[in-house]
């Protein structure tokens, strides 16, 4: 059996990506990622776009299996793609294609995800730390409502942001109040690992005594915080659950999302009940 697991990272005004993993008989044969120019519009064309590179892939991988299955998140581009199967099983000799969707967090479609955003960055000899789904766990609710913790997450400033660079906001907030939100970090848009490089900013800047008894004076505790992952910070995920992480790698904290809504708002809305 072969199996394609696509996804697609959709940037509206730059550059968007494909990521694909190809397994036969359970054992990954192929990884790649691959850059689009923005003429989509919208994430489903993307996502239209990332599995007729899947079916492109099946095509070039195949070796006359008898069942092929070609995965996505996107339940709208998988029918889209399930109404034209009889047309495309033409393409190969005697082989069952089927279109299916799949949940993001299935490790498969994973790996995918994260290659689909921008260029691999695997080969970085930078730590890794899990990735907690908040949804999923309420002691990391009660934790931040009842206990004043300090969450750390970053905003696209769009504003400040131009053709050519990122501008990031670095928002750090608790339960109640929002203790910082006028750091900001600008780094070049395209190359390799943007985010991660915004990353190593911000954990050099997070780790000068200065900017800390700043920090200190306004309430704010590295130590015991949360650092969240939200769309404009995705491209820190990477697979079987691990992210690279914002904060200095000395100071004890934990790394959350939620896999379908990854605003701040979600998590504070959800914490609210646990006060």
């Amino acid at each position: 059996m072969l199996e394609v697991y696509c996804d697609s990272s959709y940037h509206e005004n730059e550059d968007s990506y494909i990521g694909c993993t190809v397994l036969r008989n359970n054992r990954q044969i192929h990884q790649s990622t691959t850059m689009v120019q923005n003429r989509f519009g919208n994430n489903l064309n993307c996502e239209l776009e990332a599995l007729d590179f899947a079916v492109t892939l099946a095509n070039i991988f195949s070796e006359n299996e008898k069942e092929i299955i070609i995965y996505n998140d996107s339940t709208e581009a998988v029918k889209f793609f399930q109404a034209k199967r009889e047309e495309i099983e033409k393409e190969f000799l005697g082989s069952r294609v089927n279109f299916e969707y799949i949940p993001r967090e299935k490790v498969n479609q994973v790996i995918a995800d994260s290659l689909s955003k921008k260029f691999p960055i695997f080969f970085m000899n930078i730590p890794t730390f899990k990735v907690e789904s908040f949804s999923r766990q309420e002691d990391i609710l009660s934790d931040i409502a009842r206990n004043g913790r300090s969450v750390f997450y970053l905003e696209k400033d769009e504003e400040l942001s131009t053709k050519k660079k990122i501008c990031y906001r670095l928002v750090i907030r608790t339960m109640e109040n929002t203790l910082s939100n006028d750091l900001l970090y600008i780094v070049k848009k395209g190359g390799l690992g943007t985010q991660v490089k915004v990353g190593e900013e911000i954990r050099k800047n997070l780790s000068d005594p200065i900017v800390i008894s700043v920090l200190k004076s306004k309430g704010i505790r590295l130590e015991d915080s949360y650092f969240l992952l939200t769309d404009d910070t995705w491209g820190l995920r990477c697979t079987d659950n691990q992210a690279y992480s914002i904060l200095p790698y000395s100071v004890p904290h934990r790394i959350i999302c939620d896999e379908v809504d990854r605003s701040p708002q979600n998590l504070f809305r959800r914490a609210e009940c646990f006060k």
